[in-house]
């Protein structure tokens, strides 16, 4: 399977909340630019955090790639990676939009086992990672969007 973690694009600081933060425009445009290169991926689902701006950017994402959206309420910024892993698919390819630090220590904890010192995630960066199935230390970074 393959499992692509991606940040939500460029958000903005007016709103009342951290969670209803809302994409900018620029934050859009990303975010289409990215899924576009993900379009040879296979994705045949989306998962994303509840909070607006990864709700807002798997929406793009679900246009451009013709797939639905599921929302996972344990993938938010300050969730942790270990228990954001047991909440994931199991099977197919899935695209993750969530948030930093989550997407990075996700990213560290699918691929070296220890949920730290993973890549750094720009605004509508995204991983492309491939594996049996999502647990600690079994997945193979393939490649960083965008490139």
């Amino acid at each position: 399977m393959k499992l692509i973690i991606m940040r939500h694009g460029q958000a903005s600081w007016s709103a009342p909340s951290d969670s209803l933060r809302p994409l900018t425009g620029a934050g859009r445009q990303e975010v289409r630019q990215t899924v576009e290169q993900l379009q040879g991926e296979g994705i045949n689902r989306i998962v994303a955090s509840p909070y607006l701006r990864a709700q807002q950017t798997a929406d793009i994402a679900s246009e451009v790639l013709g797939v639905t959206v599921d929302t996972i309420n344990g993938i938010t910024p300050d969730d942790s990676p270990v228990d954001a892993i047991e909440q994931l698919p199991e099977e197919g390819n899935v695209l993750v939009v969530s948030h930093m630090p989550l997407v990075s220590a996700l990213t560290a904890l699918l691929c070296d086992g220890v949920p730290f010192g993973g890549p750094g995630f720009g605004t509508a960066n995204a991983a492309v990672l491939s594996l049996e199935i999502p647990a600690a230390g079994l997945a193979s970074l393939q490649k960083m969007l965008p490139v």
